[in-house]
């Protein structure tokens, strides 16, 4: 099935204040308008057909791929899973403008071999993230084990968090664990202006949603447009 083509677009994360492009989270897509442009579609088949480790490397092989396409200053973001061996990125020399993203499929916390796979990224040079804070697997243990360079909270958290006061409490809480380990925050899947200005009062710096940009085969350069008024 990998003869599909595939293609790695780019989602712009971006500085709340100022709508600064910071970075691009890769995301893995088949063709346009086929049943495989969905990437959950494409792991759900590589997984029925027992090649979950042979996409995750041509994923991640795209995605590293895309980092020439940024500007010096904008970060590429890759998803990585920690799990499979095939995990290593494949870039030589690492550098800091890459950041795994880590997302937890199941409990990393207590495998000694996973957390010192994900330590030895750190030390060759790359920036690590912990995707989807919030849901799952992914807790404060963990966070507190790996002390991640960013911490990225999911959508189910962001969404709707200006009309539920609980779910401001979670990000305000996030932030104040973050800020004594000195990690960076970023809130995914905003998509209101809503969202964004009661994110922006609880302190959230940095965002990555449709409300600034959907994925797209072209890297956005410079700024993009935030809402009036919040600047």
């Amino acid at each position: 099935m990998w003869r599909i083509p595939l293609r790695s677009v780019l989602q712009p994360i971006v500085h709340a204040s100022t709508g600064q492009v910071i970075g691009h989270e890769a995301l893995l897509r088949g063709p346009a308008g086929s049943q495989w442009e969905s990437p959950a579609a494409l792991f759900a088949e590589a997984k029925r057909q027992g090649e979950g480790p042979i996409l995750e490397g041509e994923a991640r092989r795209l995605a590293v791929s895309r980092l020439d396409d940024l500007q010096q200053d904008q970060s590429l973001y890759v998803n990585v899973d920690p799990i499979l061996p095939q995990s290593t990125p494949p870039v030589v020399p690492p550098t800091n403008r890459i950041v795994l993203e880590i997302a937890e499929t199941r409990s990393i916390i207590d495998d000694e071999d996973v957390i010192t796979h994900i330590m030895a990224w750190r030390s060759q040079g790359y920036r690590i993230a912990i995707d989807d804070y919030g849901v799952g697997y992914m807790g404060i243990g963990t966070a507190l084990v790996i002390r991640p360079d960013i911490i990225k909270i999911d959508r189910l958290v962001i969404m709707g968090v200006h009309q539920d006061r609980a779910r401001r409490a979670a990000v305000e809480a996030i932030l104040h664990v973050t800020q004594a380990m000195g990690t960076i925050v970023i809130a995914e899947g905003v998509e209101t202006e809503e969202e964004y200005m009661a994110l922006r009062d609880c302190g959230i710096e940095y965002m990555q949603g449709y409300l600034f940009g959907k994925p797209q085969d072209v890297p956005v350069d410079g700024h993009v447009p935030i809402p009036s008024g919040i600047r």
